[in-house]
């Protein structure tokens, strides 16, 4: 039983109760909480919702209904087709056994797989965000001398697309081990309950499905075909340093 406030009561004593509640119950209102506790709520109503909103967003323990923690991104850039994949083995990216050759760069922010036709895949490690894409990118060709121009970098970054993300929602308790693929083709979303990486969460993995990107290649193909001058693309121009 929450002891009873009057107008001397503890704040801090308050704020430790109404967290109290809230643990108990997230869908308490304001109104519900002061009967609880024994304020008046017109007195204490403003207090209350703040410290309702300092719950939700109290990140120790992720309360609240807004617990969505985004683990990781997904995404795609496009690099000219005078960077070097041949030097780049020497500078830290690696070689694959697969059948399209495509190469690894790993490091602590993500990693990226580099295909032979220029585009790179992307992936962001958490906190997942467009300043640590580029800086995996930079980290990748720029620090590493395969773009050495500052202009080529910027408009590497400018082709980048994000395609997906990993989200995970904190259910508060060990849930059961569930995969629900029926919207991964449709959709691109895949949702994972009781998984190993997060035996107390649900996982919401979104990713830009096959059929849509081939849609979205082929109408800007179509586009340029249709309407070259409207929609003309500046080409990456090979520097000064490349021979």
């Amino acid at each position: 039983m929450v002891e009873s406030y009057g107008k001397d009561g503890n704040i801090e004593n308050i704020r430790q109760s109404v967290f109290a509640l809230l643990d108990e119950n997230p869908l308490l209102t304001a109104k519900t909480i002061c009967a609880r506790l024994g304020i008046p709520y017109w007195q204490y109503r403003g207090y209350v919702y703040k410290l309702k909103f300092e719950w939700k967003s109290h990140r120790q323990n992720e309360l609240g209904s807004k617990c969505s923690n985004v683990h990781s991104w997904h995404g795609v850039c496009v690099v000219p087709a005078f960077v070097s994949r041949e030097d780049a083995i020497a500078v830290g990216w690696k070689e694959t056994k697969a059948k399209n050759k495509w190469l690894l760069w790993n490091d602590g922010i993500g990693r990226m797989m580099w295909f032979e036709n220029g585009r790179v895949f992307v992936y962001v490690r958490s906190p997942a965000n467009l300043g640590r894409v580029k800086q995996l990118i930079s980290n990748g060709f720029f620090n590493t001398g395969l773009i050495y121009e500052l202009r080529i970098l910027e408009q590497v970054f400018k082709t980048f697309k994000f395609k997906g993300a990993h989200y995970v929602y904190d259910a508060g308790q060990p849930l059961p081990k569930m995969t629900i693929d029926a919207f991964q083709k449709s959709h691109g979303i895949l949702i994972k309950t009781g998984d190993k990486s997060h035996r107390r969460a649900v996982e919401v993995i979104s990713r830009c499905p096959d059929w849509a990107e081939r849609n979205e290649l082929l109408l800007g193909r179509l586009t340029e075909l249709l309407c070259p001058e409207s929609f003309k693309k500046e080409p990456f121009k090979k520097p000064d340093y490349v021979a």
